[in-house]
């Protein structure tokens, strides 16, 4: 047979519900509360200590109490119809069942009074056992009968339907009236809010106050990006970590609506602290899920649950703008760093600085603490290492990885970037992370010239020791786009460097050529002419050197002219020009020194030659090789390249003529002697 029962209107509001009893004129004062179908255990003992007199305190929850209480619960629900019982303890009680239409809701629970016999027997006992009591020392709870009891417990059934029916519309209207307003100054506030804590923490505390929740946890989770607890209110120490763990199966127990969490769930994964009725609800925006708010002690009705949705809505659209703004600012920024980083690359002429400050900027850019740019060696087939970070340079320079093998070969040969978030687990890797690795996520991205693939740089270890993003490749790709083309012009520097060095250069000695010094004399003549400031040129040749080349061939001649122009380099002063003129004639050009500041530089040459010893040197006239040195000086001795050139030249022929191993000093008269030749 259909029970028989009062249906309340549908989608109540169980506090509403409450509120609008505590209204009523009743006969009695009876404790009342609602407990929810969807309620665990604990929340039922929470509700029943809420209605039961307090006079045993936690004994009021013994074993014979529950079953008289679960008694009671299972025969109104199987009845549809109100119960009322007697505790152990001589308490009434009284349950009435409520439906949502003819969907069950709840049971709304009664108690807090004395049957009426049970207490004027227990006033008789305690005045026998303690004649000094006084009433207000006992301050025994007000009484009822039983079937008082019963009457109350059916007739607050049958109004039930009419109490909600008349004065709950116009209570409620009033309540969501006063919500709504809250939810709109809401929005204001969020739409104020310039960080995303702000915004976050600010909607944590109106869900807290509007839907009575002990506790509110807001987690954030972008697609794409690992998730965060972003506010919690009402934890203890430690809690939110608890909740942390248990977010799989929290997320496999919510729907893609605003809803409670199932009782069974949250008994079981939560402990014992914080299990009550929790809410979840979505922050979804166009089919996305932005992360989700958890409301604990709060079972929100239909209409709560809207309007949860609302805020949670406008803190969702305000957090994308905030996203999107953060974005644009961050895209700025990196335009900006990157157009420094590229300009203060193109500054660079040599590949080593290149290689050293590519590798520091994409390090900066990621945050990254190791890494290396690797180049391939088309020869050998194989990658090695031109610069490094959180390594050291013995082992830098003894990797070799041949194209295709390892991950940096592997990268090269597919030309493909590589995003890892952990080296042991990702099935393209599935390898097992090196201890000089402090994280199991990299970076390794193709460097490319052109068609060609050229090397590969790699990145690990982000400082905060988090995983690399989608996010820092892009920025890594727009880094090496134009890092390729450096590394192009760089190259083609360096050849051209290296050509032009040949072309001044003499290839036997390493010093400059002849062609050199005509350039830097006449520099020197504009630049001493413009500061009125001296310089001298002393030519140098050395003695005998003919007969060394006959006697022991030109094998050891150019050995011995080797040695010779490595003791002039360390002899003759860092700002001197020290040049190989020809044969076995060297020129130097001392900037500043005129010819009594020459004499020393001179001299310390011509004595660091004739300490020096040279293989068969004995053969020699003087038994040992030497120097004779001729000096001229800047203007007194002329003013173009030329004549400082033939002064020189000609003091260099005296000191020959006066028995070589000497210097001699241009004078004057020496233009009347004789022009120098091959003496040796």
């Amino acid at each position: 047979m259909e029970p028989t029962y009062q249906p309340i209107p549908k989608r109540f509001d169980a506090q509403e519900l409450l509120r609008l009893l505590h209204q009523q004129p009743l006969a009695l004062p009876f404790k009342l509360a609602f407990v929810s179908e969807k309620h665990p255990p604990e929340s039922l003992r929470r509700a029943v200590r809420e209605v039961c007199c307090q006079r045993h305190g936690d004994s009021c929850w013994s074993e014979t109490c529950q079953k008289v209480w679960y008694a009671s619960l299972q025969k109104a629900h199987d009845s549809a119809s109100p119960q009322v019982h007697l505790c152990q303890e001589c308490y009434l009680g009284f349950v009435i069942p409520l439906f949502d239409g003819k969907d069950f809701a709840g049971f709304l629970l009664g108690g807090g009074l004395q049957e009426t016999s049970s207490c004027q027997h227990l006033t008789t006992a305690s005045s026998k056992k303690n004649q000094t009591l006084s009433c207000k020392d006992t301050e025994l709870p007000a009484t009822a009968t039983f079937d008082e009891t019963v009457e109350i417990a059916q007739g607050l059934s049958r109004q039930l339907s009419c109490l909600l029916g008349s004065q709950a519309g116009s209570i409620g209207l009033e309540r969501v009236t006063k919500n709504l307003e809250t939810a709109r100054r809401l929005a204001r506030e969020i739409a104020r809010c310039a960080s995303v804590e702000d915004a976050v923490g600010m909607t944590a505390e109106t869900l807290a106050v509007l839907f009575e929740a002990s506790r509110v946890l807001i987690r954030l989770q972008w697609p794409g990006q690992s998730g965060c607890t972003r506010t919690a209110l009402g934890f203890a120490p430690g809690q939110v970590d608890l909740i942390e763990a248990a977010l799989p199966e929290i997320h496999k127990g919510a729907g893609t609506e605003t809803g409670c969490l199932p009782a069974e769930l949250v008994s079981r994964i939560l402990p014992q602290e914080l299990q009550s009725p929790v809410c979840i609800a979505p922050l979804v925006e166009s089919g996305q899920s932005f992360g989700f708010a958890l409301l604990f002690d709060a079972d929100l009705p239909v209409r709560d649950q809207l309007l949860c949705d609302l805020i949670l809505d406008r803190l969702t659209a305000h957090l994308q703008q905030l996203d999107s703004s953060e974005k644009h600012r961050r895209e700025r920024d990196l335009s900006t760093r990157l157009v420094g980083m590229v300009s203060t690359l193109s500054l660079v002429d040599t590949q080593d600085a290149l290689f050293e400050n590519l590798l520091e900027m994409a390090a900066v850019l990621c945050d990254a603490e190791s890494g290396s740019l690797m180049l391939l060696d088309e020869a050998a087939a194989a990658l090695s290492i031109v610069a490094s970070r959180g390594m050291s340079a013995p082992v830098a320079q003894g990797v070799a990885i041949p194209v295709g093998k390892g991950i940096a070969g592997r990268v090269l040969q597919a030309g493909e970037a590589l995003l890892v978030n952990d080296i042991e687990k990702d099935e393209r890797v599935a390898a097992k992370n090196r201890p000089r690795f402090k994280t199991k996520s990299f970076l390794c991205l193709p460097l490319k010239s052109g068609e060609q693939f050229v090397g590969v740089l790699n990145l690990a270890d982000k400082a905060d020791r988090t995983s690399f993003t989608v996010a820092d490749m892009q920025q890594l790709n727009a880094l090496i786009d134009h890092a390729a083309q450096m590394i192009d012009r760089t190259a083609a520097l360096e050849r051209a460097g290296h050509l032009e060095k040949l072309s001044i250069t003499d290839p036997l000695t390493g010093l400059y050529n002849r062609r050199l010094l005509e350039s830097r004399l006449e520099e020197e003549i504009s630049r001493s002419q413009r500061q009125d400031q001296k310089f001298s040129v002393i030519m140098a040749d050395l003695d005998h050197f003919k007969i060394y080349n006959d006697v022991l061939g030109h094998l050891s001649g150019d050995k011995a002219l080797k040695k010779v122009a490595e003791l002039m380099r360390s002899t003759a002063r860092e700002m001197d020009v020290v040049t190989r003129y020809g044969g076995e004639e060297f020129c130097l050009v001392l900037p500043g020194a005129g010819k009594q500041e020459s004499l020393f530089v001179a001299e310390r040459l011509r004595r660091a030659i004739e300490a020096a010893s040279f293989p068969g040197e004995n053969h020699l006239p003087q038994g040992r090789l030497t120097i004779s040195l001729g000096i001229s000086a800047f203007p007194e001795d002329g003013n173009l390249p030329d004549m400082l050139l033939h002064a020189a030249d000609l003091a260099l022929y005296r000191a020959k003529h006066n028995g070589r191993n000497r210097l001699v000093l241009y004078q004057s008269d020496l233009s009347q002697t004789l022009a120098p030749s091959n003496a040796g």
